[in-house]
């Protein structure tokens, strides 16, 4: 959650140097007190007692006086470092927490003579950069949407935030307790946060920052917090428009990949060249049988087809296509089995009388197939029969298919990273996820 309670918060942007650093004594410890942002900021935090203190009244009028020793921050007060391209200067720092005292995040006013202010925002290690927005909201309400400068901005959190610590310079007069009502709406990698108080409501926009990035600018990449979860503006991998353009992409392979099957299948014609009914008895294992020769006109593709009417048993084929020509042999394997039967349930069966084995891209020429088989009933002495038919030019959809399974792999995959790193952003926010 983010805020910007800024009761005299929207200074105009200085374009030249408003003056020099100017120093004073704290009024409660004597401590010397900087003031960067001279004629611009209000309040500054002593770095050595924690007081508040007015710096716009000549006296120094101290404002409260803390009951904490000032902490260490990651980014020190003073320190400098150049972010988009901008040098930037810490000037405040802010620890806040939401309305029930469990998240907690950092808040650092960065100030640049020419450019103004920016807050620098880290929680669970996520870094963002803020500008305040000279605008209003006109006539859009705080509904689940907003739309800023061309922008669709998503309602992602609302609740109320709480300063827990401060130290530095300010323009308005933040101090310790101070609360605010915030309503966070999120386009990643920006953010829209818009802060009410009772007199107005200021707008602030954001922009995700890698997190290496703000190490290196100010020297601290070795201390850097790790991140943490998913944050609200932290862009993903991959956005809605990758998973529609991924899917528009695979639609127009898909159309194409159709075409190119319909004009092969049209091309071909299915030619059974072989067709046989066999017997075998157990004198026969160990026996390869051997096919009439047949001829392939052309290059192509072969489909060898068994049947067998077997009934609670099982047949093993070793298939050897050999080269009439030059005795070159492609082998494989076919398994038949073929169990049924009932019980309590009714009557059950599983497995095939069928099996199929096809040879890609075989040159023209003659052939033979020599087949060597086994069985189950063989080993008790009862025959076994099996029919072998032999197709070219068969006209085949499973390329077609494992060809649309590898086009629709990319977007399933896009679509799925979308989809689990959005349910982590979104399972941080109070706002139901609708899309």
């Amino acid at each position: 959650m983010t805020d910007f309670t800024l009761a005299d918060n929207n200074p105009a942007t200085p374009k030249t140097n408003k003056g020099r650093p100017k120093t004073f004594k704290c009024p409660n410890c004597g401590g010397t007190i900087t003031v960067k942002a001279v004629g611009l900021s209000i309040n500054a935090v002593c770095a050595y007692c924690s007081s508040v203190v007015d710096v716009t009244n000549e006296n120094l009028r101290l404002i409260t006086t803390a009951q904490e020793k000032t902490r260490a921050t990651l980014l020190a007060i003073g320190s400098r470092g150049r972010l988009m391209g901008i040098m930037w200067e810490v000037i405040g720092y802010m620890e806040k927490t939401d309305q029930s005292d469990i998240y907690h995040w950092d808040e650092y006013l960065l100030y640049n003579p020419y450019h103004g202010f920016r807050f620098l925002i880290e929680n669970q290690g996520h870094w963002s950069l803020f500008k305040v927005l000279k605008q209003s909201l006109g006539n859009q309400a705080l509904g689940k949407e907003l739309r800023v400068n061309g922008h669709k901005y998503e309602l992602f959190l609302k609740g109320w935030s709480k300063v827990v610590y401060v130290k530095g310079e300010f323009y308005w007069r933040v101090q310790k307790g101070e609360r605010t009502k915030v309503h966070d709406y999120i386009a990643p990698p920006r953010m829209l946060s818009v802060a009410q108080n009772d007199e107005e409501i200021n707008l602030a926009v954001g922009e995700y920052l890698d997190p290496k990035a703000v190490g290196k600018a100010f020297d601290v990449a070795d201390n850097l917090p790790s991140r943490s979860g998913v944050a609200p503006n932290q862009p993903g991998a991959y956005v809605g428009n990758d998973v529609l353009e991924s899917w528009l992409t695979a639609v127009g392979a898909i159309m194409l990949a159709t075409v190119i099957q319909l004009f092969c299948m049209a091309g071909s014609n299915e030619t059974l060249v072989y067709s046989n009914i066999f017997n075998v008895t157990v004198s026969d294992i160990g026996k390869p049988l051997v096919t009439d020769p047949f001829t392939l006109p052309k290059s192509t593709m072969i489909l060898v087809n068994s049947y067998s009417p077997l009934s609670n048993d099982w047949l093993e084929l070793d298939l050897s296509l050999i080269n009439a020509q030059d005795e070159e042999v492609s082998s494989t394997q076919q398994a038949i089995e073929y169990y049924s039967g009932s019980d309590y349930d009714g009557a059950w069966s599983e497995g095939s009388q069928t099996a199929e084995t096809l040879f890609s891209t075989i040159p023209k020429g003659q052939y033979k197939l020599m087949i060597d088989a086994d069985a189950g009933n063989l080993h008790t002495g009862k025959p076994v029969e099996f029919r072998i038919s032999i197709k070219y030019g068969v006209k085949l959809w499973s390329n077609y298919g494992f060809t649309l399974l590898l086009i629709l792999a990319y977007p399933l995959y896009v679509t799925l990273r979308y989809k689990l790193f959005e349910t982590r952003r979104w399972a941080e926010s109070d706002i139901p996820l609708l899309n």
